[in-house]
């Protein structure tokens, strides 16, 4: 069960238990009431973000977890509530386990363990609770491998704070043609499940990044032998600036296979590829990445205009085809900075794949919508306008 529904008497019990929460955590840190240390700690790091996806506000966060004990800790339920009550969710067991992230994951999600004094990542995406700012109150219930018949235990979080849609509307990376806008937030080696911490804090750069791949009218993304990397449509396709801006930085050197058997299994920390990354004002950073080597056409500290040719889409870095990797981020950092989140202006929805395992296989389900100041949902098959 992804999520419940409440009476109105169980939601107002559960709203007095979270807020019951808040109070004990707000008395402690003032000195009023001391409560003995959960052996679970609960941080978020960086606030709920939230941008409009077919005409839903959905929010975007990060539970980080600590087990400071000695003790094996099993998850059970995340309990979600607004501070004044008007929603609430719970993300039971089997859907804890998808979005759970940690180097010690088992395969079973019945087994939901977070071991001693490791760390671990709850991923959440969700509706929001309307479009206006508000904060969110979180409880997470566990048992301890070694006291299993002492009952649920809990650990809380108390308000963190979200501002309403007011994502950053931007122009196309692209031009011609219908493009899939690969990404979902499920996805366990997604951009949004990769941390990154270059100076030693977690970040996830890559928390709304898309993978833009060209397609064609049958679903192929590639004409030919696909091995070749010429023979995909979107390579070498014009990269275009989606805002005026200042380029910040780029990296235009970096080598690139001909094939895809022979492209090498690079580290992280040359990810990006050939990249640039483009200051469009008010702290925020367009990157582009897995560009052509030698195609950029700008340099640090030119300007630009929306719209003008930067460079070509290419194959280089961590990537297993051409495609451009695009996202927003606050600094400028293609690894040290937070993934912001970001609408295009304008675009037409061509459809999208109800099976994804069928993509590059099979003609998506169709559909013609004009869509205004959204992000993408997500493996949409999209064309972009001016």
């Amino acid at each position: 069960m992804k999520g419940a529904t409440f009476s109105a008497m169980k939601f107002v019990r559960i709203r007095a238990m979270l807020l019951g929460l808040a109070v004990i955590a707000v008395s402690t840190v003032w000195g009023q009431q001391q409560q003995p240390k959960e052996p679970l700690e609960i941080k978020s790091l960086f606030n709920p973000q939230v941008v409009l996806i077919s005409g839903k506000p959905t929010m975007y966060y990060e539970l980080h977890l600590l087990n400071s004990s000695g003790d094996s800790l099993f998850l059970q339920s995340l309990y979600i509530a607004n501070q004044d009550s008007a929603w609430l969710r719970i993300i039971t067991k089997d859907d804890l386990w998808k979005r759970y992230g940690t180097g010690k994951k088992t395969k079973d999600p019945q087994e939901l363990i977070l071991p001693p004094h490791e760390s671990g990542i709850l991923y959440v995406e969700m509706k929001a609770p309307g479009n206006k700012a508000g904060a969110l109150l979180h409880q997470l219930t566990y048992t301890t491998i070694r006291h299993p018949t002492a009952g649920l235990r809990t650990a809380s979080l108390p308000l963190i704070r979200y501002e309403p849609v007011t994502p950053l509307v931007i122009g196309p990376p692209l031009r011609e043609g219908a493009w899939a806008a690969v990404y979902d937030p499920a996805w366990e080696r997604g951009h949004r499940r990769v941390v990154y911490a270059p100076d030693g804090q977690s970040r996830i750069p890559g928390r709304f990044a898309i993978d833009f791949i060209k397609m064609d009218e049958q679903g192929k993304y590639a004409s030919g032998d696909e091995n070749d990397i010429k023979n995909w449509l979107g390579y070498g396709a014009t990269v275009i600036a989606v805002a005026d801006g200042v380029v910040a930085s780029t990296l235009n050197d970096f080598p690139e296979s001909k094939t895809l058997s022979a492209h090498p299994s690079w580290p992280s920390e040359k990810a990006t590829g050939n990249y640039i990354s483009l200051d469009i004002g008010n702290g925020h950073f367009a990157f582009y990445e897995h560009l052509q080597p030698g195609s950029i056409k700008v340099k640090p500290g030119q300007k630009v205009k929306k719209g003008d040719p930067i460079a070509a889409l290419g194959f280089t870095g961590q990537t297993t085809g051409p495609h451009l990797h695009f996202h927003i981020a606050n600094s400028n950092s293609p690894l040290g900075a937070e993934g912001m989140p970001f609408a295009f202006k304008r675009f037409t929805l061509l459809g999208s794949w109800s099976d994804f395992s069928q993509f590059g296989k099979a003609p998506w389900i169709p559909a013609q919508k004009v869509i205004v100041k959204e992000r993408p949902a997500p493996n949409a098959v999209i064309r972009f306008q001016p």
